[in-house]
């Protein structure tokens, strides 16, 4: 799945950029591809596996299907472990 990532196909790479919600908060995903109406978000973390982790993507998602991407993934990638974990909502 990574290998993708980086294969240079993707129409925009935004990393650490805000994304202002509606109620005035801020989210800040570590990694967000941009290919046509396709999002694909990524937030790496250094620690163990939280359940927070998969909230907080999914809280990503749901922002950029505001933004009307219609097709949006995310991921989180546990860097130490090399695991990676697809959320699904």
């Amino acid at each position: 799945v990574a290998k993708a990532w980086f294969d240079g196909s993707w129409d925009k790479i935004c990393c650490e950029r805000s994304i202002i919600c509606g109620d005035i908060t801020v989210k800040r995903p570590d990694r967000v591809m941009i290919r046509g109406n396709e999002a694909v978000v990524v937030d790496y973390k250094f620690g163990e596996e939280n359940r927070r982790h998969n909230l907080q993507v999914s809280d990503y998602m749901q922002e950029l299907r505001k933004m009307g991407f219609d097709k949006v993934e995310g991921y989180i990638w546990y860097i130490v472990t090399g695991k990676i974990v697809q959320i699904d909502k």
